[in-house]
């Protein structure tokens, strides 16, 4: 398990540096709202033909590495290079958002082989515990970074070293992964021997799968469209500096982090449907709360309730799709869930930038956002509870 989740802490490197640091570096290069939140996105438009081919290719495919190692061995380290391109162009938003594309790019095409992984190597009473602790530490890691940020910067908010430093972590921590875990053929024998027509019909014939990636879509439009513009929201409408926008940052990934492992051993327990209601219910409350706060208190409350909800949807959300699939179709499905994603987060970014924060339209601000996420959330949850239905295997108590 640790040997897996040690990809983790590159990962929270990268997703601290996209959701946390690239706002305000590109608001400070002269980037519109709509650009910045595109570019901070960790997903991005082309990921709906990328990731699915990608997932698929790596169910089917059998090399030294095995099948899902060889594009975490070749992708990281490519967008680690633009990592270090994105450095140097730090001043010119043309150069810097080029190179924001491309590290992106390849970091999605190896983080969804990554997560697949995990199916194939944790039973299913186990998925739960793997994937809170991975993600449990890969938040820890996202503090550690955004911590180093903040003490070691002084007004500046992402310094040229700073993606040295997440280029460094990812190439760093992956190769342990990919060092470690030794794949199983045998796992990978069905779906590599099957015609790939037959392959593409079972695996879209997972209806609950189906529906749960809608779910997810429809959650993922409401969430994402707050994460590029949250250090944005604390120091426009909150009137917090920099420093202490990415300190309430940090204390949401480190809350984030602590309850995603405890959910994931809960889930194994008592179910992970379950356990993702509660933790979107929770968020929901949290939401509403957004659209009221004014000082710096209240505004600690409601990042903490943020933390407790997201904790169980990062926990659970990917364990709940595998229950749903079987363990050689996990790639295409988790490029399936990267290509929702891949949808409904520029979509919610655009959504937000034109009708929230646009002049010529509602302009709400950064506070209105939070409307949207409410709206979204609550819609999320209803889907989840009528039409989500795990296999009765997956309410049952975990083996002793």
């Amino acid at each position: 398990m640790l040997v897996y989740s040690a990809g983790s802490i590159g990962a929270g490197a990268f997703y601290a540096f996209n959701n946390f640091l690239l706002p305000l570096a590109l608001k400070a290069a002269g980037a519109p709202d709509l650009l910045t939140g595109l570019l901070s996105s960790t997903r991005s438009i082309e990921g709906v033909v990328i990731q699915p081919t990608v997932g698929a290719a790596s169910d089917r495919i059998w090399t030294r590495l095995g099948r899902r190692r060889p594009f975490i061995a070749i992708c990281i380290p490519l967008s680690a290079v633009f990592f270090l391109v994105a450095s140097a162009a730090t001043e010119s938003l043309v150069p810097l958002a080029v190179s924001i594309f491309l590290f992106s790019i390849f970091f999605n095409a190896a983080i969804d082989p990554y997560a697949a992984l995990l199916a194939d190597i944790t039973p299913i009473h186990q998925r739960g515990l793997l994937s809170g602790l991975s993600q449990g530490i890969q938040l820890i890691g996202q503090v550690g970074f955004l911590g180093l940020i903040v003490v070691a910067t002084k007004g500046e908010a992402a310094p040229p070293w700073a993606y040295w430093g997440v280029a460094v972590a990812m190439v760093a921590t992956f190769a342990v992964t990919v060092g470690g875990i030794h794949e199983r053929r045998d796992v990978a024998a069905r779906a590599e021997h099957v015609a790939l027509r037959t392959y593409l019909g079972v695996a879209l014939s997972h209806g609950q799968a189906l529906r749960f990636l809608a779910t997810l879509f429809v959650f993922f439009f409401g969430f994402s469209a707050i994460l590029p513009y949250l250090t944005l929201f604390l120091t426009t409408d909150i009137h917090l500096t920099d420093q202490v926008a990415l300190a309430l940052a940090a204390l949401a990934l480190l809350v984030t982090a602590v309850t995603a492992i405890a959910w994931g051993k809960v889930a194994d327990r008592y179910g992970q449907k379950r356990v993702l209601a509660i933790g979107w219910a929770t968020l929901v409350v949290a939401a509403f709360g957004g659209t009221v706060i004014r000082e710096l208190p209240e505004t600690i409350v409601v990042v903490v309730l943020a933390g407790v909800g997201n904790g169980a949807q990062t926990a659970v959300s990917w364990p709940l799709l595998t229950t749903l699939i079987d363990p050689d179709e996990s790639g295409i499905f988790a490029g399936l869930k990267a290509a929702a994603e891949s949808v409904a987060i520029p979509l919610s970014v655009f959504v937000a930038a034109e009708v929230f924060l646009n002049p010529r339209a509602l302009n709400l601000g950064y506070r209105g956002i939070f409307f949207m996420l409410a709206i979204n959330m609550v819609i999320a949850l209803i889907l989840l509870t009528v039409f989500v239905h795990p296999p009765v295997s997956e309410t049952e108590p975990a083996p002793p």
